[in-house]
């Protein structure tokens, strides 16, 4: 039986991004606008981008309704939490018309067997990967992921989905509070670490629940206190991005949820989209401190993502001969072969890590995500450490 290496994780951002930092997939057909707040956001229907070279989705019965104004709406979000924190959320995009491809759906339904839609899901689910990394390793595995969307009901209401069906919502709380309920919920890992020690019900449809503030801003939502369950009426759960990048998965720590957002009021327009945005920034941001102290008002951008301080590695830049270093320390891997590869496998460059137990990387790499695999020479499990 082989001898397998643990896997050791890393993260970092190659420091030729434009000041907003933004990172476009091939073709323009996905986007990451890597943030520095604890919040993701992804918006996979909202795109617009229909080439002729990707025929429309006909497997398994798809869905192709674009949630209009989504994309509209995320960075209006974005606008607000920049402007009540002095930070960014991560923003996840995907700009192809839902008719080529469903990123909220798994890569066989989503992409239904074309190339360039599966390189273009690929690309949205490594950049949803890589803002929760980034967001954990900043604030010690707290943050929040939220798919974000638009529905067609005839009740302008925002739908919350946390992974639990409308029957589900229709139980009394003491069965809600059961294990199996907060095993199949979106925020379980919110229920065993919230500072105020509040139940699963409370978290979901309680007086500090996301619903309720949404409700007391203005925005009726369910669940929430005034509005518990759906009951009979339409209601979307959340869907593969909810189920698959929240602690709904064993082991992740990210919370988080599927907003069904009304279009009237929400995002029919501009003023709409304003109003709303500003309102559902600043009820997320009640929603962080409440439940996990995150006060997220003083945060301050800075220039590098990691640091020397706390980590087994770092990342600088030689400005006398252009290259750049990415230098482990307390862990040595001297002599170690590495592989670097974009995020569709391709081999950039290999090597092996040089005496000052570092690799060095020369500037010409264009701005994107990256991937080192680190090599033990006894063994054939690799280490993989995401460069970004």
């Amino acid at each position: 039986m082989k001898n397998i290496l643990n896997i050791l994780w890393i993260s970092i951002l190659i420091p030729v991004f434009s000041q907003a930092q933004i990172i476009y997939g091939k073709n323009n057909f996905t986007a990451y606008q890597r943030g520095r707040l604890p919040i993701i956001i992804s918006i996979p229907h909202g795109g617009n981008i229909a080439p002729a070279n990707i025929p429309d989705r006909t497997c398994n019965n798809p869905t192709t309704v674009t949630d209009a104004n989504t994309i509209e709406l995320g960075r209006q979000i974005d606008s607000s939490l920049f402007n009540l924190t002095g930070c960014h959320a991560h923003l996840i995009l995907c700009h192809l018309k839902r008719t080529k491809l469903d990123c909220n759906r798994n890569l066989d339904d989503g992409a239904c067997s074309n190339i360039e839609a599966e390189n273009a899901w690929m690309e949205f689910h490594k950049f949803i990967d890589t803002a929760e990394f980034l967001a954990q390793q900043e604030y010690q595995g707290k943050a929040l992921f939220i798919d974000l969307h638009g529905h067609g009901h005839a009740i302008q209401q925002l739908e919350l989905g946390y992974s639990l069906t409308a029957k589900q919502l229709d139980q009394p709380d003491s069965l809600l509070n059961s294990t199996s309920y907060i095993n199949s919920s979106s925020i379980r890992n919110l229920v065993s670490k919230n500072i105020n020690g509040f139940n699963h019900a409370e978290l979901i449809r309680g007086q500090y629940a996301l619903g309720t503030i949404l409700t007391n801003a203005g925005y009726p939502s369910v669940p929430s206190l005034t509005t518990p369950t759906p009951g009979s009426n339409p209601y979307f759960d959340g869907g593969y991005n909810t189920q698959n990048y929240t602690s709904n998965l064993a082991g992740n720590t990210v919370d988080g949820l599927q907003i069904e957002c009304n279009y009237t009021n929400v995002r029919e327009n501009y003023t709409t989209r304003k109003v709303f945005g500003e309102a559902l920034a600043k009820s997320i941001l009640s929603y962080l401190e409440i439940h996990q102290n995150l006060i997220l008002t003083q945060c301050s951008l800075v220039n590098s993502t990691l640091t020397k301080e706390g980590n087994p590695y770092y990342l600088y830049t030689n400005t006398t001969n252009q290259s750049m270093y990415f230098q482990f320390h307390n862990l040595n891997l001297i002599g170690k072969q590495y592989l670097l590869h974009n995020y569709l496998g391709a081999e950039i460059r290999r090597g092996i890590i040089n005496t000052e137990n570092q690799i060095q990387i020369n500037h010409p790499l264009s701005s994107g995500i990256y991937f080192i695999s680190i090599y033990d020479m006894r063994f054939t499990a690799p280490i993989k450490i995401f460069v970004k």
